[in-house]
C-alpha cells in the first residue's frame, strides 16, 4: 500500500495564513466591539450631561438660593416648574427637578412632574453624582439607583448665583431600563456583524484550505479574496469623517493586495505582513477616535478621565506637579443664537487651537461645549497666569484675521497649582480653578457682551 503524502509546504504555509486572518477578524470585532460600547456610553452620558447642562443654565441661581417653602405654588415657583417641564415632555427623560443641599442631606426644591412630584424639602437619595454637582461639578452615575419612583440612571448639573457659588442642582433621571435598552441594542448590532464577519471568514478559510490540495493558483487566488474582505473593512474605516485628520497620512500601509513578487511564498508572505499592517493601522484609528473631541481635535472627555485617573495616581504616590487651567468662552450661547451654531464651532475650533499652542494639544481637553481645560506640567500658578497674555495675544490674531467669523472670540481663565500635602485629588485643584474662572468671568462679563458684536 502506498503512503499517502502529507501537505506540502505550501499548502501549510496557507492554512496558517487562514488561521492568522481568522484570528485577525476576530480579534478586530472583540476590539472594535469593546470600543464601540465604550464609545455609545460615552455619548449616552453626554447626551444626559447635555439635557441637565442646559437646563441649570436657564435657571437663575440667586432665585433658587432664595426659595422657600412658602413660595410654592407662587408665580416665580410656577415659571420655574415650567421651564422644567419643558425638558420632560420634550426629551428622552422620566423626570427632572431642582434641589438644594440642606446640611447633610439634598432635598427636592422644585419638581414640576404632574403626576407625583417631591414635596420640597422631601430627602432625595444620595448618589456620587449629586455630592459632586453640589461641589459645582455636573456628573453623570455610574450604576442606577431606586427610589419610590423607580430604578434611574441620573445625571446633575450645579446651579450658580450671581457670585459663582453653588445655589442648587438640576437633576435628570433616565430609565435604567432605557438605558440599558439602548447600550443592549447597539451591542447586539455590533456583535451580529462581528459573528457574521468571523463566519464568513471561516468559511472563506475552509474553501482555501479544500482548494489547496487541488491547485495553487487556486489557493493564491482564495488568499486574494481573504485580503478583499480585510480591505473592504478598512475602505469602511477610510470613508468616515474625519478619518484623515486623525492619523498621519504618511503612515498608511502598503495594501495586501499591490504586493507583487516572482515567488509565490514570499508573495503571500508579504500580503500577510501587509494586511497585519493595515489592521494594526485601523485599530490605531478607533482608538485615537475615542480619545479625540472630533470637532476641536483636541483630548475628549474620555481623554480627560484617564488622565485624571493617572493624575490621582501621581498624587496618591508623592510625583504630582501640575496645574489645572479652566477655560471657558464668553457669550457663546449668544453668538449661537445670533450667528448661528457654524459660527459658533469656527468659535469653539479656534479657541482649543489658541489653548494648544500655548498649553500643548496633548495637554488640552474639551471637557463641555465651551469648556476646555489645560494641564500643563511642572508649571506653578504665577507662571499659569503669565500665560494669559499669549491667549489674549492669540485670541487677538484671531479675532483680526481676514477670514475671522462674524462673531469675537474671548475667554476667561482660572489656574489652580496642585499643593503637595494639600489637595487629596485632582479634583480638589479642578474646583479652585473653576471657581476663579468664574470669578474672572463675572469680572469683565458685561465688557465681553459688547466685544460679541
Amino acid at each position: 500500500m502506498k503512503k499517502r503524502k502529507g501537505f506540502s509546504l505550501t499548502t501549510r504555509y496557507v492554512v496558517i495564513v487562514g488561521l492568522l486572518l481568522f484570528t485577525a477578524n476576530i480579534v478586530l470585532g472583540v476590539v472594535m466591539l469593546s470600543q464601540s460600547k465604550n464609545a455609545m456610553k460615552t455619548m449616552i452620558r453626554k447626551n444626559m450631561l447635555d439635557i441637565s447642562n442646559t437646563a441649570a443654565g436657564l435657571l437663575d441661581g440667586d432665585v433658587m438660593a432664595a426659595l422657600t417653602e412658602e413660595d410654592v405654588g407662587t408665580p416665580v415657583f410656577r415659571e420655574i416648574a415650567d421651564k422644567l417641564i419643558v425638558f420632560q415632555n420634550n426629551a428622552d427623560i422620566e423626570f427632572i427637578y431642582a434641589a438644594k443641599q440642606d446640611g447633610d442631606r439634598y432635598v427636592f426644591t422644585v419638581d414640576p412632574d404632574p403626576v407625583d412630584p417631591g414635596e420640597f424639602g422631601e430627602e432625595l437619595v444620595v448618589t456620587r453624582a449629586l455630592v459632586e454637582a453640589a461641589k459645582g461639578v455636573a456628573t453623570v452615575d455610574d450604576s442606577p439607583q431606586a427610589d419610590r419612583w423607580g430604578n434611574f440612571y441620573s445625571a446633575y448639573s450645579p446651579i450658580f448665583d450671581s457670585a459663582g457659588e453653588v445655589a442648587g442642582v438640576v437633576g435628570v433621571d433616565f430609565s435604567a431600563a432605557w438605558y440599558e435598552e439602548q447600550l443592549r441594542q447597539h451591542t447586539m448590532s455590533i456583535s451580529v456583524i462581528s459573528i457574521l464577519s468571523v463566519l464568513f471568514g471561516a468559511a472563506v478559510m475552509l474553501l482555501i484550505t479544500d482548494k489547496v490540495r487541488k491547485k495553487f493558483f487556486e489557493i493564491d487566488s482564495e488568499l486574494s479574496n481573504i485580503a478583499g474582505s480585510v480591505d473592504e473593512l478598512t475602505r469602511e474605516i477610510v470613508s468616515n469623517i474625519g478619518y484623515r485628520e486623525s492619523l498621519d497620512t504618511a503612515a498608511v500601509p502598503v495594501k495586501a493586495d499591490g504586493v507583487v513578487s516572482s515567488d509565490e511564498m514570499e508573495a503571500l508572505s508579504a500580503k500577510i505582513h501587509a494586511t497585519q499592517q493595515e489592521l494594526e493601522y485601523y485599530l490605531r484609528y478607533v482608538h485615537a477616535q475615542a480619545y479625540t473631541d472630533s470637532l476641536t481635535r483636541v483630548g475628549n472627555t474620555n481623554a480627560y478621565q484617564e488622565e485624571l485617573l493617572r493624575l490621582d495616581e501621581q498624587i496618591r504616590s508623592g510625583a504630582a506637579s501640575f496645574c489645572a487651567v479652566v477655560l471657558d468662552i464668553d457669550n457663546l450661547k449668544a453668538v449661537n443664537d445670533r450667528f448661528g451654531h457654524a459660527c459658533g464651532d469656527r468659535i469653539i475650533r479656534g479657541a482649543a487651537q489658541i489653548i494648544a499652542d500655548v498649553f500643548g494639544a496633548e495637554r488640552t481637553f474639551r471637557i463641555g461645549g465651551d469648556e476646555f481645560l489645560a494641564i500643563p506640567l511642572n508649571m506653578s500658578e504665577e507662571e499659569a497666569n503669565a500665560e494669559w497674555e499669549k491667549l489674549r495675544d492669540g485670541m487677538d490674531a484671531f479675532n483680526s484675521a481676514p477670514d475671522h467669523p462674524a462673531a469675537k472670540l474671548a475667554m476667561s481663565m482660572g489656574a489652580a497649582a496642585y499643593r503637595p500635602g494639600v489637595d487629596s485629588c485632582f479634583q480638589e485643584v479642578f474646583v479652585r480653578a473653576d471657581e476663579v474662572m468664574y470669578e474672572n468671568k463675572s469680572r469683565h462679563h458685561s465688557k465681553e457682551e459688547a466685544r460679541i458684536v
